[in-house]
Order: structure tokens, then sequence, then C-alpha cells
């Protein structure tokens, strides 16, 4: 069970403050997703990258670090695009709730962890998850561990409700 205190702590993680960061260069670790700048930093307070990766067959993977390499996502920039955008920012807040968590394999984390924070930062409404929802029972199964459609959507509307917040 994650508590109040990490999920405050994780708001810093992710910013969604366009005037603010729109003077900011995209560069990976400032990356655009949907239109909108947003950052991630790692358990030990560093910068996550985000590295595009064409040759990517999936949207995107969470690397942790390992000697000499930091933790970082690569994602495939085509692939995404094509995502609708509350998808798009899902997919962020939950490759970057995995490098924050340092879970793993835990995708039900990642996903609620993810809706918390988009919630706190103002990214995605309780109507856009709803969309997330319906995009997710259609999306094929990836081999990485994610629970088939049903399964994996019915927890999400819970875990956005939970997270302070004020989108409906």
């Amino acid at each position: 069970m994650m508590t109040r205190d990490f999920f405050l702590g994780l708001t810093t993680v992710l910013v969604g403050l366009p005037g603010f960061v729109r003077a900011q260069p995209v560069t990976p670790y400032n990356p655009r997703v949907a239109g909108v700048p947003v950052s991630c930093s790692s358990p030990e307070g560093g910068p996550v990258a985000f590295v595009p990766n064409s040759s990517l067959a999936d949207v995107g993977l969470w690397f942790p670090s390992w000697p000499g390499v930091p933790a970082h996502v690569e994602y495939n920039p085509a692939l995404l695009a094509r995502l609708p955008p509350p998808v798009q920012l899902f997919w962020f807040g939950h490759a970057c709730t995995h490098a924050v968590l340092a879970n793993g394999s835990n995708e039900e984390g990642a996903d609620c962890g993810a809706l918390q924070l988009l919630k706190r930062q103002g990214l995605v409404s309780r109507a856009q998850v709803v969309e997330i929802q319906a995009y997710l029972l259609g999306a094929p199964v990836v081999q990485w561990g994610h629970r088939p459609g049903p399964a994996r959507v019915q927890r999400l509307l819970g875990c956005y409700d939970r997270a302070p917040g004020s989108l409906k």
C-alpha cells in the first residue's frame, strides 16, 4: 500500500506547468509528451532521461540504472504519437513511476501511481481516465507483465479518485 506522504513526494517528479516550463528547451530530461513539457526524477533525485529510439517495436521501455548507465526510458516517438493525448500522458506517468518507485515489474503500482501523479499535476481529468480505460480495453496485451484489458482497467478510477486534486 502506498502512503499519502509518498505520493505527495511524487508531486515534485512531474512538471506540468506549461507557462513555467515552455521556456526550457526540449531535452531528454525535459521532453514534451502530448505537447506538454514534463520531467521525471529517479529515487535518488537525479533526472530520468527519456531517450527517443525509433527502432523500438514498443512505445517505450524503462531501464533501471546499472554500473555506468543511469536509469532511463527509451521510447519510439512515432508509436507514442499514435496514442490519444491522455494515453500518451498515462504512458509517461507509468514509465516515470517505474523509475520513481524503482519497482521493476510492478505494473499495477505503476498504473496507479501514474494516474495519481497526473491528477495532482492537473494533466488528466476523471473523464480522461475513462478514455484511457477504453483505450486499454482494446489494446493488445504486452509481454511486460501487464494484465489483460479488463483486469488492468478495473482499478484505474479508484486510483485516480484516491489522489488529491481538483480535476473531475
